[in-house]
């Protein structure tokens, strides 16, 4: 196996557990022997910068953890953003004003920037409580020119819908061009810049780190992580994935143990203890 660099990892659903923690202690364990021998420990997501950091608190600074979030719509390494992909203005306004009117109302929605993510207020209170849970700095708006810093995310829930009919509906009520509608799962649709994807994002932060593609391992259990997963020379898919994504991959590129397992962290021991 080629020497691998750079070890990427989805996060709901993959590292962290059905309950939304981690063994803190494995992973700082882990985390100190990747920077001994210089390799790079990557988070790679759909949520939101602020919403990955609240996971890994100290360890991004210490460590030098680089993040991949908003599925791939903004990197950030050695403590700065280094890429990034904002949806059009124009765009944002006219999703805005159509949600409402489809026909069948999102659970959730919000608009993504890297610091803070926005939440109209045309949806239930008890679907802003959860939205607040994922994203620490939430700002309630009445309008949309509350929004005052570039959206790089729109992400829609539908739980008890079609998400990608839905999207679909969307898109043709605005007649928008330019973007792209991505499963998060959990009931969830991002809406992002097209051509832009996880994939990407490693791609951006490869290229600032002097990493290729065959340097890479990443791990994801999703259908907005097949982009990254093929792009990786080592790719890993978790076995509580749908059947629909591990078919995609052959038995030595699913990981040792599911999410709520330690599965990405026991992987990654086993390769670099060989």
């Amino acid at each position: 196996m080629d020497t691998i660099k750079l070890f990427a990892s989805d996060l709901d659903g993959t590292f962290v557990t059905d309950k939304k923690t981690f063994d803190t202690k494995y992973f700082k364990n882990t985390i100190e022997q990747l920077a001994a021998n210089q390799q790079f420990f990557v988070a790679s997501s759909g949520r939101s910068f602020n919403g990955i950091a609240m996971i890994f608190k100290s360890y991004i600074k210490k460590y030098n953890i680089s993040l991949v979030s908003q599925n791939g719509a903004s990197v950030f390494a050695d403590g700065r953003n280094i890429f990034r992909s904002d949806i059009d203005p124009n765009i944002l306004e006219k999703i805005y004003t159509v949600i409402p009117e489809l026909s069948v109302k999102p659970d959730r929605i919000i608009f993504e920037g890297d610091d803070t993510t926005y939440a109209p207020d045309y949806q239930k209170q008890a679907n802003l409580e959860k939205i607040s849970f994922y994203n620490p700095k939430m700002k309630t708006i009445h309008r949309f020119s509350e929004i005052n810093e570039p959206i790089e995310k729109i992400a829609i829930f539908w739980h008890d819908s079609d998400q990608k009919l839905m999207a679909e509906e969307l898109i043709a009520k605005t007649k928008i061009q330019g973007v792209r509608a991505t499963s998060s799962g959990y009931g969830a649709i991002d809406i992002i810049n097209r051509g832009i994807s996880k994939a990407i994002g490693l791609q951006k932060l490869g290229s600032y780190l002097g990493l290729h593609h065959d340097q890479m391992a990443a791990f994801g259990d999703g259908e907005n992580d097949l982009e990254m997963l093929y792009y990786v020379a080592h790719p890993y898919v978790m076995p509580n994935a749908p059947d629909f994504i591990k078919k995609e991959f052959a038995g030595d590129q699913i990981a040792l143990a599911d999410n709520n397992h330690d599965g990405v962290l026991k992987t990654i021991n086993q390769i670099i203890a060989k």
